[in-house]
C-alpha cells in the first residue's frame, strides 16, 4: 500500500500528506518503520521536503544521499 502510493507520487511528499493519500489508516509508527524498510533496500529517500520513492542503481547517487541532512 505504502509502495503503491508512493511510486505514483512524482515529487517529494511529507509523511503527514502521505499517509491522507494511503487508502487506509496507517499509524505514523508503523508507515515509519516501512518507510525505514523502503529505505535499507534503497528504494526511497529521505530529505527535507519528504519521502519520494526512487530505484536508481548508480553508486554515486547512494554515496550522495548518504550526506543528506535530515529534517
Amino acid at each position: 500500500m505504502v509502495e503503491g502510493t508512493l511510486r505514483r507520487l512524482e515529487k517529494p511528499v511529507s509523511l503527514n500528506r502521505l499517509k491522507t493519500l494511503l487508502p487506509r489508516k496507517v499509524m505514523h509508527r508503523t508507515l515509519r518503520q516501512a518507510l525505514e524498510h523502503y529505505k535499507r533496500l534503497g528504494c526511497v529517500a529521505e530529505g527535507s521536503k519528504g519521502v519520494m520513492w526512487v530505484l536508481e542503481d548508480d553508486k554515486a547517487f547512494w554515496k550522495t544521499v548518504e550526506h543528506w541532512e535530515r529534517a
